[in-house]
């Protein structure tokens, strides 16, 4: 009865206190085509507004800002005024994908023979070094450790290191003072904070929403979500912080409707460790960056 209670202050506090953040929005365009220096998509013969069938669904933002797209199985490198830097260039390990951190960009590729590597590049796009690994369907992230390794799901992490030249893997956890209770099927969104035996129920705190995605969390810890009222719509984006406390936006990403169809699992969002939030969007024309900051 005292947890019951205890969600229910919560969740009412939260309506009444919920904090409500401003950002401000600017746009980065790159070059697209079939040279080095330009990302390539395909052309959209069912003229879905000025979307592509296909292109680039990865991409990481660096601490200077530089932007990283993965371009078929090879990574460009672009200043965040547009300039194209550099690449990794095709191999015949083809990379599927990967993280920038550090001045590093970590990468997950896969040979013809069904093998997965981890390969290590350096800001200029040089390869450092190339290791076998397990083959494992799972996404590679940074935690909140600052640690390099692949989400296993459910705050399951397998953390990369290296001793020498040899890599080090051992388990550890992807969120620090909270974990995610995701259920599908059962329509259950929950963040709880164990420590401070609060419980947090997305559909309560967003109820007119039908889904929650965690997009990331800065280095305070807040985690960032997006949130959809349908699922072939704009969705919004909603902060839970690192003590359990709401924040609204006025952040509007744009979602499904206006792309082709290969990107109906949504179109990637970022969060990168300074709080500012990155949306990549393909058109046939150009890649457009979308960039929020917060200005109060």
């Amino acid at each position: 009865m005292k947890k019951v209670f205890l969600v229910f202050f919560v969740l009412i506090a939260a309506f009444i206190f919920a904090e409500n953040w401003i950002f401000e929005m600017q746009t980065i365009e790159l070059p697209t085509g079939t040279a080095e220096n330009e990302i390539y998509i395909y052309e959209t013969p069912d003229n879905l507004e000025d979307a592509p069938d296909e292109g680039p669904t990865v991409f990481q933002i660096d601490e200077n800002c530089n932007i990283y797209i993965l371009d078929r199985y090879q990574i460009k490198k672009f200043a965040e005024i547009g300039e194209f830097i550099c690449s990794t260039r095709a191999t015949d390990i083809q990379i599927v994908s990967f993280v920038v951190h550090q001045n590093l960009i970590w990468t997950i590729c896969g040979d013809h023979q069904n093998n997965v590597y981890l390969r290590r590049f350096d800001d200029d796009c040089q390869l450092i070094d190339t290791n076998k690994i397990e083959n494992r369907k799972s996404s590679l992230a940074v935690n909140q450790n600052g640690k390099v390794g692949l989400n296993l799901g459910n705050n399951n992490f397998l953390e990369f290191s290296f001793y020498g030249n040899e890599l080090i893997t051992s388990y550890a956890v992807f969120l620090n003072d909270c974990r995610l209770d995701f259920s599908a099927r059962e329509r259950r969104h929950k963040v709880l904070f164990p420590e401070e035996n609060i419980e947090l129920d997305l559909f309560e705190i967003w109820p007119n929403e039908i889904g929650h995605t965690l997009i990331g969390f800065d280095e305070e810890g807040n985690l960032y979500f997006n949130i959809y009222s349908e699922p072939l719509q704009d969705s919004g984006l909603g902060i839970i912080s690192c003590s359990g406390e709401v924040i609204e936006t006025n952040v509007v990403l744009p979602h499904y409707t206006k792309f082709g169809f290969d990107f109906a699992r949504g179109i990637p969002n970022i969060v990168t460790p300074d709080g500012a939030i990155y949306q990549m969007i393909p058109k046939t024309d150009k890649i457009e960056i979308r960039k929020w900051k917060r200005i109060e």
